[in-house]
């Protein structure tokens, strides 16, 4: 008898370990547009926050994919891809994004500022067109993944403040709809350089995420 209680105690405690061992590893994912990919003002990537925040879950880390372009990426580009279950190639090996969104215990979204950047004459009817579909995109999302979720704001690159600060309100009542974390980078102004954040910019991103993560 004492021998099978033994026994049970052993595979309890393995499995509990396991268990531990497993809810600690961490799928990063990152989507999302030029701010996702990390281009700075010297062009280059070294800083971004994908990759800073990767580096920070480096001992724990199951895996890591940026899924990001420098190309005039907007909203209904990224919805398109995952409806269409894109394969997407990342450090020489494919996935398809409906099976990355299901694995990945924790998402970084920065998607929107190409929609601002390249249209002109933005009204408050394009913002709310917009917002409708940041909504839509993270509904979408949240069909695939019910873990943590973190949606960059806009900063104020069209040089109006009211207007930003309009479509940010309404950006985080969406988020707390799809029970998704808003980071607040209104701030990230203060670190551009020839039209891109600085390293410092990307640090002051990386932190503003890990504030909520920790």
């Amino acid at each position: 008898m004492k021998k099978i209680i033994f026994t049970i105690l052993v595979f309890v405690i393995i499995f509990l370990i396991y268990s531990f061992n497993i809810s600690e590893k961490t799928y990063y994912l990152s989507l999302g547009d030029y701010l996702s990919y990390g281009i700075n003002n010297f062009e280059n990537v070294d800083n971004s926050y994908s990759n800073n925040i990767k580096e920070y879950y480096k001992k724990k880390l199951d895996n890591y994919v940026n899924y990001s372009t420098l190309d005039d990426y907007r909203v209904m580009d990224l919805m398109n891809d995952i409806n269409y279950n894109k394969e997407i190639t990342f450090n020489n090996k494919q996935y398809k994004l409906q099976n990355l969104l299901i694995k990945a215990n924790l998402i970084t979204i920065s998607i929107g500022m190409n929609d601002l950047i390249y249209k002109k004459n933005i009204d408050y009817n394009y913002i709310d067109n917009l917002l409708n579909d940041i909504d839509n995109l993270l509904i979408l999302i949240r069909k695939y993944n019910k873990d943590k979720i973190y949606f960059l704001s806009f900063y104020n690159i069209i040089n109006d403040k009211d207007m930003i600060q309009y479509a940010n309100k309404k950006i985080q009542n969406i988020c707390d709809k799809n029970n998704i974390n808003f980071v607040d980078i209104s701030l990230l102004n203060n670190y551009i350089m020839s039209s891109y954040p600085t390293n410092d910019g990307y640090s002051y991103i990386t932190d503003k995420i890990l504030n909520f993560t920790n």
